[in-house]
């Protein structure tokens, strides 16, 4: 099978339906870090997950694809119905709230809801991007100019089936917009978050797929801004954490960081696991004795080994 690029394909169906379903994606080769037996576990029983930070982030991205593709925002504001006795909207699970906002989409079938005062933060969160920062705005401007957005790429690997989905990317670079608390755009902060969430570890698998699909290795970046007052944003190049792309003599040469090694471990296993049909538990990580028995035998920490307990009485 050839790659494919897709374009404003829609987010719901790249993610949920059954058509895109046999293809992996970053978050779901992240799970073999459980366990292939989790990984295959949560691929044949997908939940498709709704908070209030994720609801946001899609209003967001969103945006900046309005922005981005030269395309209309499909967002608009409904913060429901007004109740007479409180003063406040109706509770977004009662019957006046659900009414009014089936009638609220039936008047507008080309669009998706959000508050207004999520529609009024990611409106100055992009403005921040394009204008509040002297050094940086400019960069983010070319990526804007020369980018394209929220394309969704299907790849076959070794007998794998494979998908991604690029915030941004251009001829020689792919972008992820990250949103965050207070000070997490901070280099040494977001670090913990690169390690936390296996930011790398994605960024490794869009690489390794982008160059199977266009032929060139590009470089990643993310862009990391607050969700709050002054949103301010950081760019933050990943090659010392994914794969780093670099020219040397005109010679294109590519090393891997840790999420690049990772990924490929991640992905070695994953079609060990299509090849023999077999999805090991936990039981994977542990050496097989003489036996073939795969029984851990878990060292005490040296630490706790010379810890002595004196007793006075």
């Amino acid at each position: 099978m050839e790659p494919k690029i897709i374009d404003n394909l829609d987010n719901k169906e790249y993610h949920h339906s059954e058509l895109y379903r046999p293809y992996y994606s970053s978050s779901q080769i992240k799970n073999y870090l459980i366990s292939p037996k989790y990984a295959r576990y949560s691929w044949l029983h997908p939940e498709e997950k709704k908070t209030e930070a994720m609801e946001f982030g899609s209003v967001y991205h969103a945006m900046l694809e309005s922005l981005v593709n030269n395309t209309v925002m499909p967002y608009i504001c409904f913060d429901g119905p007004i109740n007479p006795s409180t003063g406040s909207p109706y509770g977004n699970d009662t019957k006046r709230y659900l009414e009014a906002k089936q009638l609220f989409l039936a008047e507008h079938p080309d669009n998706q809801i959000c508050s207004k005062q999520a529609l009024e933060t990611a409106t100055e969160m992009v403005e921040q991007l394009l204008t509040g920062n002297d050094n940086l705005s400019p960069v983010i401007n070319t990526f804007i100019k020369h980018g394209k957005a929220e394309q969704s790429h299907l790849v076959e690997y070794q007998g794998g089936l494979f998908k991604y989905r690029t915030d941004l990317k251009t001829r020689n670079l792919i972008v992820d917009w990250k949103t965050c608390g207070l000070e997490v755009p901070k280099p040494e902060e977001f670090e913990r978050q690169i390690i936390n969430f296996g930011y790398h570890i994605s960024a490794a698998m869009y690489q390794f797929m982008e160059k199977l699909v266009t032929g060139k290795w590009k470089k990643f970046y993310w862009v990391v801004q607050e969700k709050e007052p002054p949103y301010d944003f950081t760019i933050i190049d990943a090659s010392n954490w994914a794969w780093d792309v670099n020219v040397y003599d005109g010679v294109q040469v590519v090393e891997p960081g840790p999420g690049a090694l990772i990924f490929m471990k991640l992905l070695e296993q994953h079609l060990i696991c299509l090849e023999r049909n077999e999805w090991p538990g936990y039981s994977i990580f542990t050496q097989p004795d003489w036996k073939g028995r795969r029984i851990a035998t878990p060292e005490p920490p040296a630490w706790y080994r010379n810890k002595m307990f004196n007793f006075i009485n």
